[in-house]
């Protein structure tokens, strides 16, 4: 990661290689889906249904996604769900609640989450206009710590769907802008600046926010009515702008065209993890063994990224033979 640090600003941009995945919601089913998108391989490489798991109700978007180091947590925008999966596979291990009155999802939608200062955030705007943003911040039982409304002009705008900390930043997105979130200590409200967004098509609805926390790249998931796509963004918070980078056509890689992201959560990978379980195992090792010699670019046993399957990528398994993530 490359860092340029300013006296109000900070200026974020990757490296060469990206590794680790990548959960998008899928706004807009019946009954929805999240998908993983895999970040050295380019593709969508696991669909899972929430709805699958008992104690699961069906939901038209399923959310949240935010990843604590253990646990990926899902939610639901019309539920007050709050579920613990495997970060990896997606596999609910355990179905719990928010803490909130039931009332509370008449009024708002809950979209997508973050982790950060210990707290699970997550943003609800609201269902009608005008609107006005809130934030909330519970603990990993669902228990409500902390909210935050929007204060200060303009506060239509700020009727927050991705959510992002970035160190002592927090960072949104509502349907067409990026803003800049500032949580007043001591106080139930926030302020917020508004970024100018740079890079996406006008009919692309602005979605999920999530932050590859090992490199420190930001990433977008937008949406319109033919396609949905990733961007990777890097920030100026000195000139209060964002140049979007494009990453993927989400919808020619196996993500369904008509969904929105309106929640992304990072997970980083697992070395030696070919087949994306969080376990390198027999399986992981086969896979490459059975892959040895093939050459290209996005290969799923290239754990190296250097577009060839050779001696390199059977020792990064061999190395980290048995872990786990």
């Amino acid at each position: 990661m490359r860092m340029v640090v300013g006296l109000i600003g900070w200026l974020l941009i990757g490296s060469a290689l990206a590794d680790g995945y990548l959960w998008l919601s899928g706004a807009g089913a019946d009954t929805a889906n999240i998908y993983r998108y895999n970040l050295r391989t380019g593709q969508i490489d696991r669909v899972v249904s929430p709805a699958d798991f008992p104690g699961v109700r069906p939901s038209e978007d399923y959310n949240h996604l935010a990843y604590d180091g253990t646990y990926l947590y899902i939610g639901a925008y019309n539920q007050l769900l709050l579920a613990k999966a495997h970060p990896y596979t997606g596999a609910i291990l355990e179905v719990g609640a928010y803490q909130n009155c039931e009332c509370f999802v008449g009024g708002r939608y809950l979209r997508d989450g973050t982790f950060g200062r210990g707290l699970l955030w997550r943003a609800t705007p609201q269902r009608v206009s005008p609107a006005f943003g809130l934030i909330l911040a519970h603990d990993s039982t669902g228990e409500l710590l902390e909210a935050y409304y929007a204060s200060g002009a303009g506060i239509e705008v700020a009727n927050v769907i991705g959510l992002e900390w970035i160190g002592t930043h927090l960072y949104g997105t509502t349907r067409f802008d990026f803003l800049r979130l500032l949580p007043m200590e001591n106080q139930p409200f926030f302020e917020f600046t508004e970024y100018t967004l740079q890079g996406i098509p006008a009919s692309h609805e602005r979605g999920g926010l999530a932050l590859d926390a090992s490199e420190g790249r930001l990433y977008l998931a937008t949406a319109s009515s033919s396609e949905a796509a990733l961007w990777q963004l890097q920030v100026d918070d000195g000139s209060a702008t964002v140049i979007a980078t494009l990453v993927a056509r989400l919808t020619e890689v196996g993500y369904p065209v008509g969904l929105s992201p309106t929640a992304l959560g990072w997970v980083p990978a697992c070395p030696g993890d070919v087949d994306g379980d969080g376990q390198v195992n027999d399986a992981d090792l086969l896979a490459v063994l059975f892959a040895f010699g093939q050459t290209g670019p996005n290969l799923l046993e290239d754990l190296n990224g250097d577009e060839m399957v050779d001696d390199a990528d059977v020792l990064i398994v061999l190395f980290n033979f048995g872990s786990e993530c």
